[in-house]
């Protein structure tokens, strides 16, 4: 989808976790328990959504990486063709 798109999913997710926190710490200071795990349960769905994330943003930079090289290595098979054809401005 897109290295910036995934990063941007990253921090809304951890923000949707450390919300979940904060929701379960006022649970807990209300003696709601079975609510404060309910949140917690929330807080690593949002974790693990962010690490998925994570892991598509490294995929995409990767490949974003590859069609670079690649593109130079075609920049560069140009120049040294026009080297050996002694087109030295082109070069």
């Amino acid at each position: 989808m897109g290295l910036d798109y995934q990063l941007f999913r990253v921090h809304v997710d951890i923000a949707k976790a450390y919300r979940q926190i904060q929701k379960a710490g006022k649970a807990v200071s209300k003696d709601n328990i079975d609510s404060a795990v309910n949140h917690l349960n929330k807080a690593l769905n949002d974790f693990e959504a962010a690490l998925e994330h994570a892991v598509k943003a490294e995929e995409d930079a990767y490949q974003k990486a590859g069609k670079d090289v690649e593109k130079g290595s075609a920049e560069m098979k140009k120049s040294i063709e026009a080297y050996t054809d002694g087109n030295m401005e082109s070069a």
